[in-house]
């Protein structure tokens, strides 16, 4: 993202989507739609003491990722767990302290959802400082403390299994993409967690904070191109006109670039298939729009492998109105494993979406054994698989629609054994099985563009990754 390939990636799919005949959307001239991105990184400035005691940047104390930044010196308030606002009474004007965690034992997530909890509570004390204590070296090591200069060995030794040769590049994507995953309150205190036995013994003493981060902004730019349906589009007969809806059809366009040892992440599968056939369901429809009574809106994603950056971007400054958004459909990595197999991410939060696709693959199939009636052993069908529902949640671009109440599917093939490595080549993908996807989902799209269905509101579940 923001690199020269990264731009002449994007100008490319600018140069298909013009001579397809998409248009840009009037919201984002030339089909971009650029953001920005923050990637934050520690800085030696930072300081914590208690009393006499003076703790160790990255050793004894880390400022969380989201805190604000700032110096405060002040009386400490120890506020027990400080999941209450009782137990921060008199912490206004101080720095208040609490435990890590709850009084019941807690799981990891639920843990940063109680950092949350504190922070909100303290600030809502009027505590200008706070200090998250524990007792475990562990601990200060999680999803809320992820900086390239700090990483969870847990995270560390899976990145590195990944990419041997790691470069401060690809230190800073998998970084800014665990801590996006976060949905963070509005901060302005500085918050720390720092290493401390006998807490309580704190309490009344001078604490001085100071957070300072190094932060820089890296441009991203979605590509998005329409092909107007409804009462848009000047060639609809009149049957067809009085609909402003749209169904997206996305896949992302970025990629990890290179490792330490200039070797290129190539990226054939992740998500060079997906761009593939997002550009051939895009040169479908642009010979059918006269059939279309919806319009199909098409999203090449930047920022996704930042943690879905782009696709967030989008929903948060739309070119559609999410009301009028009837579907979203993503693909990505979608050339890889069985020739015949692809998952369909999505079918427990919106199976009525999943079940048009079972019934369009159907009729694909069909069409396909009309076809060659004489050789229908040459006919390849295709499994519409839905057995890895626990890799919805952040899985790719169409979870951030999901979230905005949009019913949502991403197509995949799902985990191989170069995935985010530089052996993802393109001589190991499926082109057939590409193709198979692509027509599928041109399929299911032309039906919602096409007529005047509409699926449920998506459902809230959650699925846990199963235990190795």
């Amino acid at each position: 993202m923001g690199s020269p390939g990264s731009q002449k990636a994007g100008e490319y799919i600018k140069d298909v989507f013009s001579e397809y005949g998409l248009e840009p959307v009037n919201k984002y001239s030339s089909y971009s739609q650029p953001f920005e991105i923050k990637v934050r990184h520690l800085n030696n400035d930072s300081r914590l003491s208690i009393g006499s005691k003076i703790f160790e940047l990255k050793w004894s104390f880390i400022p969380m990722y989201f805190s604000a930044e700032g110096e405060m010196s002040g009386i400490s308030c120890f506020a027990k767990f400080g999941l209450n606002i009782d137990d921060y009474k008199g912490c206004g004007g101080k720095i208040a302290s609490v435990l890590y965690g709850g009084e019941d034992k807690n799981t990891e997530s639920e843990k940063n959802e109680l950092i949350f909890k504190k922070i909100e509570l303290a600030q809502e004390s009027g505590a200008k400082g706070l200090i998250i204590i524990t007792n475990s070296v562990n601990a200060i090591y999680n999803d809320l403390t992820t900086f390239p200069e700090f990483i969870p060995p847990a995270y560390l030794k899976r990145w590195q299994s990944q990419h041997p040769s790691m470069t401060d590049t690809l230190l800073e994507i998998k970084t800014t993409s665990t801590v996006s995953r976060q949905k963070l309150p509005l901060i302005n205190i500085p918050v720390v967690m720092a290493i401390l036995d006998g807490e309580k013994s704190i309490e009344g003493l001078t604490a001085n904070i100071k957070v300072k981060f190094k932060d820089s902004i890296i441009t991203g730019r979605n590509i998005i191109g329409l092909i107007k349906g409804g009462d848009d589009n000047p060639l609809n007969p009149p049957l067809l006109r009085g609909s402003d809806e749209i169904v997206v059809i996305g896949a992302h366009y970025d990629h990890l670039g290179k490792d330490g040892e200039g070797n290129i992440f190539y990226g054939a599968d992740d998500n060079s298939s997906g761009i593939a056939a997002l550009l051939e369901i895009a040169s479908a429809f642009s010979k059918a729009k006269d059939k279309l009574k919806r319009s199909v809106l098409f999203i090449a994603f930047d920022g996704e492998e930042w943690g879905l950056q782009g696709a967030k971007a989008y929903v948060e400054n739309p070119s559609f109105p999410h009301e009028k958004t009837i579907a979203m459909l993503n693909m990505d990595t979608i050339g890889r494993n069985k020739p015949d197999e692809i998952y369909i991410l999505g079918s427990l939060r919106s199976p009525d979406l999943k079940r048009l696709n079972d019934r369009v693959n159907v009729v694909r199939l069909f069409d396909k054994l009309k076809a060659h009636h004489d050789h229908p052993e040459h006919v390849e069908g295709l499994k519409l698989l839905d057995t890895i529902e626990f890799a919805f949640d952040y899985g790719s671009d169409h979870y951030p629609f999901y979230e905005k109440g949009i019913p949502s599917i991403d197509y995949t093939s799902s985990y191989h054994e170069d995935f985010h490595k530089v052996t993802d080549t393109v001589e190991k993908v499926e082109i057939d099985k590409v193709s198979k996807v692509a027509e599928l989902i041109f399929r299911v799209a032309y039906e919602i563009a096409t007529t005047d269905i509409k699926f449920d509101k998506p459902k809230n579940v959650y699925v846990p990754f199963p235990k190795k």
